[in-house]
């Protein structure tokens, strides 16, 4: 074998290596679960996912996501609450540093309102207020939702 192709082969090997850790490592950024919380008579449910991006050995700090969302029998999405909280921690302690609270909305049935958030301790939360509305102008139904994302001193959200 010549030279030439003796580095081509050589630098095609190391492109590949290093597309497959990329990719790896691109999916090992975000670990997220998702479990049903609470279930209606109605068939409507409330869907929580928590996305925690990845914690690496010498990081000190955490950013992560908990989305309640409002879900109709057939699994249609209304309306979700996201709380995003960045959080410290030590492998002692952990503190919450700050939350945002984010609103979405579906549908023209369902009206948010009171939209929060705060952070106590190593918890950050959000909550919201929603109201389904008849035709008429009447309330079918009102839910209130509190979603609480925290974080154990190690790093792991919950």
């Amino acid at each position: 074998m010549n030279r030439f192709f003796k580095k081509f082969i050589s630098s095609l090997m190391s492109i590949t290596v290093m597309m497959s850790i990329t990719n790896v490592n691109a999916l090992d950024n975000v670990n997220s679960y998702t479990y049903i919380e609470e279930q209606f008579q109605d068939g409507s449910y409330i869907e929580v996912t928590i996305e925690q991006s990845h914690v690496f050995a010498r990081s000190s700090t955490i950013t992560g996501k908990k989305t309640a969302s409002y879900k109709g029998s057939s699994g249609t999405i209304y309306w979700s609450v996201t709380v995003t909280g960045t959080f410290t921690y030590n492998g002692k302690t952990a503190s919450c540093i700050k939350s945002l609270v984010s609103t979405k909305n579906n549908s023209v049935s369902w009206k948010l309102s009171n939209a929060k958030s705060s952070k106590s301790g190593a918890t950050a939360l959000a909550s919201v207020t929603a109201k389904q509305y008849h035709q008429d102008g009447n309330v079918l139904k009102t839910v209130n939702r509190t979603v609480k994302l925290t974080c154990s001193a190690s790093g792991k959200l919950s």
